[in-house]
């Protein structure tokens, strides 16, 4: 059986790059493509983003590499959908909102003001000819309270039984109210990067560089509050794990955004997760496409992966300094005389090389 690696494309937390969290398991290779919907709306004071890709198929034609040549290039990876038409609606409020793409399959909504807890939201796509619709998205109404902290450890990760690793984890204050609540985190890091500062006569130092990328992707950390009789009590959550390296060389933020999610919203990142950490053997239980809350108006029957979630949510941040290292970690950017600038990295040269970067400060990077 041709197998493929689905690239699963989730909103978590977008600040200035819309970074993408990716998750990746097996799927059949089918006979059509199949749409894959990633989006989250919440009630934060930020753009609202949604992402359309596409699954692979036996069909799908390759892309045209060099025409002169004649090459071509085929691979399994999912392909960004184009000049889609996507629109937020609330029925309740009789209003609707139309998102703007600004690169190939991500789709933006600024300027719109936070939803409101207790209103239901909807999202409608046109691709081509198809129509498809988001099953309506009441957003909850209580959120927990995220205390977090980081610990450095030594552990196995993959071959190296002595990695270097930092842990983040959450104590949790959960709503004050019995059942009725569900809940995700994500986390993003944001970190600064120092590019070689090479002499010159006017002293003048290189761009600052702030770098944004998704944390432990894989790791996804659920409360189903129907499971617990404890209004208001402490949780514990480790919510990312990753390696040590020069990226905490400097203030190396993490950013968590706690979402408050509906019961549907739930069931299907359980199901995810439990397809991530399917490690056994290949009796288990085998990859397959999860069906989120999208439908072709159409064809019911077709099935659309990904989810498009309403959410309330909160951000705590946590950051890192040098300082609080453990472990050696070697300069591999600091000037060297006499070594040219090509034996320096790409990413001691240029803040581009990094593919969500920026030389604009975050506006909050101070406030801790």
């Amino acid at each position: 059986m041709t197998r493929l690696v689905f690239q699963k494309l989730l909103i978590v937390l977008v600040l200035f790059n819309s970074c993408v969290e990716k998750i990746e398991f097996d799927l059949d290779r089918l006979d059509r493509e199949r749409l894959i919907v990633s989006g989250t709306l919440t009630d934060l004071a930020e753009t609202q983003f949604v992402y359309l890709s596409q699954t692979t198929s036996n069909a799908r034609q390759p892309f045209l590499e060099d025409g002169d040549k004649g090459l071509f290039t085929l691979n399994d990876l999912p392909r960004p959908v184009s000049r889609a038409r996507v629109r937020l609606h609330s029925r309740e409020l009789g209003l609707s909102w139309e998102y703007r793409e600004t690169k190939p399959g991500t789709y933006e909504l600024s300027g719109f003001l936070p939803p409101r807890p207790g209103l239901e939201y909807e999202l409608e796509i046109w691709v081509q000819e198809k129509v498809y619709r988001s099953q309506p998205q009441r957003m909850p109404e209580v959120v927990g309270e995220d205390q977090l902290s980081f610990s450095f450890e030594r552990a196995r990760l993959e071959n190296n039984p002595e990695a270097a690793l930092i842990a983040i984890a959450t104590e949790v204050t959960l709503p004050n109210q019995t059942g009725g609540y569900y809940l995700r985190w994500t986390v993003e890091e944001v970190y600064f990067w120092d590019l070689t500062f090479f002499p010159n006569p006017f002293n003048t130092p290189p761009p600052p560089c702030y770098v944004t990328e998704i944390s432990d992707a894989a790791r996804i950390t659920l409360v189903n509050g129907d499971l617990l009789n404890r209004p208001g009590a402490v949780s514990s959550q480790i919510l990312a794990k990753r390696l040590v390296d020069q990226s905490f060389l400097s203030r190396h933020y993490f950013n968590v955004k706690q979402l408050s999610i509906t019961k549907d919203a739930h069931d299907y990142w359980r199901k995810v997760r439990q397809l991530v950490n399917n490690t056994g053997s290949v009796f288990d239980i085998p990859p397959a496409p999860i069906r989120g809350n999208m439908y072709h108006v159409d064809d019911p029957e077709e099935v659309v992966l990904g989810y498009f979630e309403v959410a309330k949510a909160k951000i705590t941040r946590i950051y890192t300094t040098r300082a609080d290292v453990p472990f050696f970690l070697e300069e591999v950017c600091e000037y060297v005389p006499g070594k040219r600038a090509t034996e320096y990295k790409p990413t001691c040269l240029s803040c581009n090389v990094f593919p969500n970067s920026t030389s604009q400060q975050p506006e909050w990077w101070f406030d801790q």
